[in-house]
């Protein structure tokens, strides 16, 4: 089977020219109107010319890792609105093409203190919106695998897990489908399965009944069951990293697509030797339209083996803003956002906490590369609250995904948002040389995106990137202490200080999460006593200052890059 990959010149069209190449170019332009969504500019070779050929077209509209309701400050994303959305791409798209809308994972996401009936909520609205084939991604299991199950019941579309399986006897957790066979047109069959990251498995959510087997040797099963099934092309729909699904690619030969989900950030690449990968973000901001074509030599008695069949690719990432809220849909929302306000109005989620001065960053292209602000409040709450030298916590402990307006009015309904995890906190005691070969391991995947990405008060580190390792560590107070004239109360103690400095105890207050990447080297400390909820001990710091006042950044985490050389320039003639 071969693989092409066509140029489109089209508005917001990404391009590639072979397998390997990425598309980074993505500026989520469309043409609106009565314009085709994909202009047929493929151009047959004079062999092809010769020989009589069937062609099938599919084109799929996909969306991954919803979040929010509504759409954003700028007007894009928005449920109701995608639901529009969808029915006005389907109305540009050719008559004779086979359209397949799926989800590929992360709609039944919930804090531990939403409403009972959000999952049910949740599968109400996905059913309205018109998704055909979706795949579980790690948040569906936020409800329990057994109360997912019973929401599936009541699923319009067909729901992929095929790693999924029940722990009392290994089967296909009930539910969820392991593999699907689509008719296409000219005798082709389209096969599709979908798989979910293993990392599902370490959060406590699922409970017992459920276990995630390594994605690969039943996405190979998949393949191998769909290919005896007659089908002529495959698409898994996925949920885990993209170096997972390159690998995938590499791995089990045969997926032709695949479409996935779990990063939040839009992507489409190529891997392996035919197959195309494609991510459309989160929130649905963008919609992406993958149209495939199928060719296929046909002779008097028919079609040809599969093995002949020709697959091309062109693709568009579309901005999901301008459109008007679809009515049903949106009354479907607007009822639960009503009840949910009247509980929070009864409640007192909504009573003011305190204000926020500055923009606070709580973008996870932030909180999960660098220094953040948003970081620095909930460090220096844990610091504080738990009477500790160090405040530490780790990005993935901070959700929201979002920059938050200087004048930010701080509620309890806020801090269940960014803060949601139920998980208590601990002060323990250690050596700053462990805390300091703590945060290293912390610091390892810098500068890609990581949620072991450190945040933490009552020290200043210097990290070396090049050769990742942190040339000094020092205690010092912060500025909610002592004001804007905060003195470091001690100085550097890194490479050439005395062996005993690094040797000093100190207390570090964080959040429990036994789960955590590097929880090894808090695991072995001493513990000296357990805390409240970290979105409490943030409640009370806020409470006490009425307003919080924090700069971008601080300079807590110091990243010493390697430096680039320069090509000489060449001399003038």
């Amino acid at each position: 089977m071969e693989l092409e990959v066509k140029e489109d010149a089209s508005a917001g069209t990404l391009c590639g020219s072979s397998a390997g190449d990425v598309a980074a170019d993505v500026d989520g332009s469309m043409c609106r109107g009565d314009t085709k969504l994909f202009p047929d500019n493929a151009v047959a070779s004079e062999s092809a010319q010769r020989t009589q050929q069937a062609t099938t077209k599919v084109v799929f509209l996909t969306v991954n890792d919803i979040y929010e309701l509504f759409p954003d400050a700028n007007g894009v994303g928005g449920l109701a609105e995608l639901a529009t959305m969808l029915k006005d791409i389907k109305k540009r798209i050719a008559r004779d093409a086979h359209v397949i809308i799926t989800l590929n994972g992360d709609f039944l996401w919930r804090s531990e203190l939403d409403r009972k009936d959000k999952g049910a909520f949740m599968m109400e609205v996905v059913n309205s919106i018109g998704i055909e084939y979706a795949v579980v991604g790690n948040h569906e299991f936020d409800f329990g695998a057994e109360h997912l199950r019973d929401l599936l019941a009541g699923a319009k579309f067909t729901c992929f897990g095929s790693n999924v399986r029940s722990t009392s006897n290994g089967k296909l957790y009930p539910g969820l489908v392991d593999t699907y066979i689509v008719p296409l047109s000219n005798g082709l069959r389209l096969g599709m399965f979908g798989v979910v990251t293993t990392v599902t498995g370490k959060d406590p959510f699922a409970g017992p009944s459920v276990v995630f087997d390594d994605e690969r040797p039943h996405a190979q099963r998949c393949v191998e069951h769909l290919k005896a099934q007659g089908a002529s092309v495959i698409v898994a729909l996925t949920h885990f990293k993209v170096a997972d699904d390159v690998r995938l690619a590499m791995q089990v030969p045969g997926i032709n697509l695949i479409l996935g989900g779990h990063d939040h950030f839009p992507v489409t690449c190529a891997a392996g030797v035919d197959t195309l990968i494609h991510k459309s973000g989160m929130d649905a901001l963008w919609l992406g339209a993958v149209e495939m074509t199928l060719t296929t030599p046909t002779a008097p008695h028919g079609l040809d083996q599969a093995t002949d069949v020709q697959v091309g690719f062109q693709w568009q990432m579309l901005l999901n803003r301008g459109y008007d809220a679809d009515p049903a849909c949106l009354a479907t929302i607007n009822k639960y956002i009503s009840d949910v306000r009247q509980e929070e109005l009864a409640q007192g989620k909504l009573e003011p906490l305190g204000t926020a001065l500055t923009a606070l960053d709580g973008r996870r292209v932030t909180c999960r590369t660098q220094e953040s602000n948003m970081g620095n409040l909930v460090a220096d709450a844990l610091r504080e609250g738990l009477s500790a030298d160090v405040g530490l916590l780790n990005a993935g402990y901070i959700k929201g995904d979002k920059l938050n307006d200087p004048g930010l009015v701080i509620t309890w309904k806020w801090l269940e948002k960014y803060l949601p995890l139920m998980k208590p906190t601990v002060v323990v005691e250690l050596s700053l040389r462990q805390l300091k070969d703590a945060l290293t391991y912390w610091l390892r995947r810098y500068p890609a995106m990581s949620s072991s990405q450190p945040h933490f008060s009552g020290i200043r580190i210097t990290y070396e990137a090049k050769n990742p390792n942190i040339l000094s560590i020092r205690l010092c107070k912060e500025k909610y202490e002592v004001g804007d004239d905060a003195e470091d109360t001690s100085g550097e103690l890194g490479e050439g200080q005395e062996e005993a400095e690094m040797d000093r105890l100190v207390t570090v207050g964080m959040p429990l999460v036994s789960n955590l990447d590097g929880w090894h080297f808090f695991k072995r400390a001493r513990q000296l006593r357990s805390g409240p909820l970290v979105r409490d001990l943030v409640e009370k710091f806020v409470r006490q200052r009425v307003e919080v006042n924090y700069p971008p950044k601080e300079g807590r985490l110091i990243v010493i890059e390697p430096v680039r050389q320069r090509s000489p320039k060449a001399s003038a003639l």
